[in-house]
């Protein structure tokens, strides 16, 4: 696909994936959930790429969320442009490999559910985060009514989502939305490295771990744990620990 949207660079494993809007404060076009989706399918087919980073270009936004001027059919299916980033935001939090939001500046709405598709996010020391649908008589439609909650529990998530609040690093770090903060000029560094530690791991375990999860919040604990079970057997082959016990016998 020829990228308009986003830019992507490799670097020893790790794909940087830069959504390349900053003059329109990195919002999400359909456009870009289009390359989004183009850019994980082909990485997912790439073994050169062990992990990925996703950033906002310019260093001032992650991504200010969803560009409304160039997303919704305003006199058609206004529910197409919500499912389609529902359905590439699965498509990220559902890959194979891991993946870690590098937050700069501000991520609202869109932006913010983005980083939360993500599996793990370093987050600058100054930077502000939220969902401000609210206010704007809508709703988040890409996950943040769903995961917030999810993450920080039922009435916290409500007081953030109802009121539009938006929250700074340290915050959104104690709701459990935040794994790291950094300096704002070691963010990117900081995440390269996240990212690249997380690649070295061999990629079963980060395969089947990263379904366990996924599909385990989904059902209750006994199910969840016949995932587990089924997960750790299919590791347990593929890594060869088998084959090496069997030698060792």
């Amino acid at each position: 696909m020829n990228y308009e949207h986003i830019l992507i660079e490799k670097k020893e494993g790790v794909a940087l994936v830069t959504i390349n809007r900053h003059e329109k404060r990195n919002t999400i076009a359909a456009r870009t959930i289009d390359e989004l989706e183009s850019a994980f399918d082909e990485m997912a087919a790439d073994d050169e790429v062990k992990a990925v980073v996703i950033r906002g270009a310019g260093g001032k936004a992650f991504s200010a969320g969803a560009d409304l001027e160039e997303g919704f059919d305003l006199d058609g299916d206004v529910k197409a442009f919500v499912r389609r980033g529902q359905a590439v935001f699965q498509k990220i939090e559902r890959f194979h490999k891991p993946v870690v939001a590098a937050v700069e500046g501000y991520a609202f709405g869109g932006g913010f559910e983005l980083m939360l598709a993500c599996d793990m996010s370093v987050v600058a020391d100054n930077a502000v985060l939220g969902q401000p649908e609210a206010g704007r008589g809508v709703i988040p439609g890409w996950g943040g009514t769903q995961k917030g909650p999810r993450i920080a529990g039922k009435n916290l998530a409500m007081e953030m989502l109802l009121l539009g609040n938006r929250i700074r690093a340290e915050q959104a770090k104690e709701l459990g939305f935040v794994n790291r903060i950094v300096p704002k000029e070691k963010v990117i560094e900081e995440a390269m490295e996240l990212a690249a530690r997380l690649g070295r791991q061999p990629a079963v375990s980060v395969k089947m771990i990263k379904d366990a999860v996924l599909r385990g919040l989904e059902t209750t604990l006994e199910a969840g744990l016949e995932i587990e079970a089924e997960n750790f057997a299919t590791a347990f082959r593929e890594s060869g620990i088998a084959d090496l016990l069997r030698k060792r016998k």
